[in-house]
């Protein structure tokens, strides 16, 4: 290859920049999903731990902290995608 080629292939530095930006926004996204879902998770087996113990503990747990964390993380994951 010659150097003409390989000056052809090259991509922009800004397009490269746009990639970059684009790539981090999508798993800052993920990131924040799957701490949305895992903290659903957590909060509907407190439930059904408490459904078969008979108790109020980890109901009360996961009223406390997991369902406004859940609230808070979901408003955000659909604060940052546009239109939804």
């Amino acid at each position: 290859m010659t150097r003409e080629e390989r000056k052809r292939r090259e991509m922009p530095t800004w397009l490269i920049w746009i990639l970059r930006i684009l790539l981090a926004y999508v798993i800052f996204l993920a990131i924040i999903l799957a701490i949305t879902i895992i903290s659903i998770l957590i909060t509907f087996s407190f439930v059904v731990v408490d459904l078969f113990t008979d108790s109020n503990r980890f109901g009360a747990i996961s009223d406390q902290y997991l369902v406004p964390l859940s609230e808070f993380m979901w408003d955000l994951f659909t604060f940052l995608i546009p239109g939804l």
